[in-house]
């Protein structure tokens, strides 16, 4: 592990202490028992397990007034690793890791580095240097890359400066003749983006936004397991340059400069720096004109979904229900949820289950967010009159077997899917309502005759996104009352034997408690007695009845057995399914 001084240990040693992280008589333990085994304080609480990494970069934070950093040791920026020669980074024990408005940012696990090296370090770099505290093993991690090896830097930069004018898939690309940045605040706008394009990837975030406030503020967040989490490393360097910015990002989504009125949409593209071979990274954009000037928010298409139905998340008897109306000849697949629920990796999952050079597929999306190979995908585009329902029309004169409309958002296009679904097609699609006995109702809404809608139906899934509790430190969550338990809908039996789990955060979920999320599904299947009940006009409370009585488990209660089993917290759990 990195060494820390043995001072900053102590102090270290005394503010976990202040903190009620370890207590006294463990910290004396540790002193003792770290000198009889010969080695540092710090590891010896490491190895009982007394403390975490984060618990260490936190206390030097608080005691030497460095913000703490976490960044990915594969993505370090060229540009930053190069300034400083390798033999020196690894001597050291100091990370360069990215360079923002000319500033140098370099990571440390001793803060005394700060003091003792930083005073040289501006021979390589005199337009400011910046430094950070991080943890030791991501310092160890860091130094032993290929980019802090002299030799290998060369290859490395050749690739990652390998970016093509054009993309020939989808013609997306640069369009460097619109470019209107000069040459010097260019390089730097490119690489701020590039930058943080691959901090998004690295970190599995999911939505990018980028907001600007009255007074000059402005702001980076990005959605990480379904919660926004602001950036605070770019708010400097985007503050200065936001127009640059935006305009980068407009470049490369070929949406229009000049136009800053109205809201536009576009397709972007970036490599993963790690892995300059893989393919490329989709990017949807969205621009919308707000007072203080235009607010972006990008979300990351992270390639086609490989993984199949039965590995995302379906109880068993879901899943056989979900197989058997895809592999229907006709009929209706609703998939519903609110934005960022994973109703299109389900989707793309059932096609991808489907896909056969025996079945003419056809899809209609706005934007088409995965290519998979054997599909006719086709990209609304509502300003020259390309809509879902006109693209609808003309999917049933191609002959296809199977078609899925992105989304069903007005009476024409839910009209037309009815009748295709009634005419020999399956028909994929998705609608946003809370459940999936509300589905039912919204279709009836939208004017569908009951009739058609219980002809039609064959199946609704209805799904969340939640944040798992990380197994590697979860404890029992002693705030959690059996009162709460109660009000969040568990009878008082149950309130009374359940013991919610929570995390308590640990190096593996970085801090957070959290680790990876779970799917919690409730699928509706259109029995002989639920068609019966819509023809029959019966209301929400009467269908959920009569889906109950054929076995339907709504998501509530499955969330619930998920915080019986620890998987779940209270807190995600109501934040999920009740607020």
């Amino acid at each position: 592990m990195a060494k820390i001084s043995k001072e900053v240990i102590a102090k270290v040693g005394t503010v976990l202490r202040q903190q009620g992280i370890i207590s006294s008589q463990v910290l004396q333990e540790a002193s003792s028992g770290s000198s009889a085994a010969g080695k540092g304080m710090l590891d010896y609480l490491l190895e009982k397990n007394s403390i975490t990494e984060n618990d260490i970069t936190n206390a030097i934070s608080k005691s030497y007034n460095l913000q703490p950093t976490e960044f990915n040791p594969k993505m370090i920026q060229v540009a930053a690793a190069s300034l400083i020669p390798g033999d020196v980074v690894k001597r050291e024990e100091i990370v360069p890791f990215s360079i923002l408005n000319d500033e140098l940012h370099i990571a440390v696990a001793d803060p005394l580095k700060v003091g003792t090296i930083g005073p040289r370090l501006k021979q390589f770099h005199r337009n400011g240097i910046k430094f950070f505290v991080t943890r030791p093993s991501l310092v160890d991690e860091a130094i032993k890359e290929d980019i802090f090896d002299e030799e290998k830097r060369k290859t490395i930069k050749e690739n990652q400066n390998d970016e093509p004018k054009k993309n020939n898939n989808n013609g997306q690309g640069y369009n460097q003749q619109n470019e209107r940045l000069s040459a010097k605040a260019a390089s730097g706008v490119v690489e701020f983006v590039d930058y943080m394009l691959n901090h998004a990837l690295v970190s599995d975030t999911s939505d990018i936004h980028i907001e600007p406030f009255r007074d000059e503020k402005c702001r980076v967040r990005f959605r990480i397991n379904g919660v926004l989490e602001t950036q605070e490393m770019y708010t400097k360097y985007l503050l200065a340059n936001y127009q640059a910015v935006v305009t980068r990002l407009k470049i490369m989504s070929q949406c229009s400069i000049q136009e800053k009125r109205l809201p536009q949409d576009g397709v972007l593209q970036f490599k993963d720096k790690r892995n300059p071979k893989s393919d490329w990274i989709d990017v949807r954009f969205s621009t919308l004109p707000a007072k203080y000037g235009e607010r972006i928010v990008m979300r990351l298409l992270k390639g086609s979904p490989e993984l199949a139905l039965d590995k995302i998340g379906f109880l068993k008897e879901d899943l056989e229900k979900l197989n058997k109306a895809i592999n229907s000849p006709q009929g209706m697949v609703l998939v519903t949820g609110p934005t960022g629920s994973g109703k299109s990796t389900t989707l793309y999952a059932a096609l991808q289950t489907i896909n056969s050079p025996g079945k003419s597929i056809l899809t209609a999306e706005d934007p088409v967010e995965y290519y998979l190979e054997g599909l006719g995908q086709v990209q609304a585009n509502d300003q020259i009159g390309l809509t879902f329902s006109s693209i609808l029309r003309s999917f049933l004169r191609q002959d296809p077997e199977v078609i899925l409309v992105g989304e069903i958002r007005d009476k024409e296009t839910v009209e037309i899917a009815i009748k295709a679904a009634l005419t020999g097609h399956l028909l994929l699609s998705t609608l946003h309502t809370n459940d999936a006995i509300s589905t039912v109702v919204r279709l009836l809404n939208m004017g569908v005759p009951s009739f058609m809608v219980s002809s039609a139906l064959t199946l609704i899934v209805a799904q969340r996104l939640a944040r798992k509790v990380c197994q590697d430190c979860k404890i029992i969550d002693t705030n959690v009352k059996p009162q709460h338990l109660e009000t969040a809908g568990f009878d008082k039996a149950e309130a009374l034997t359940i013991k919610p789990h929570i995390g308590k955060g640990c190096d593996k979920c970085k801090g957070t408690g959290y680790k990876g999320r779970q799917g919690i599904y409730e699928v509706l299947e259109n029995t002989t007695e639920l068609a019966t009940g819509i023809l029959n006009n019966a209301q929400a409370p009467e269908l959920l009845e009569i889906a109950k009585k054929s076995g339907f488990i709504t998501m509530s209660e499955t969330g619930k057995n998920y915080l019986k089993n620890g998987i779940l917290s209270m807190e995600e759990y109501q934040r999920v399914l009740i607020s």
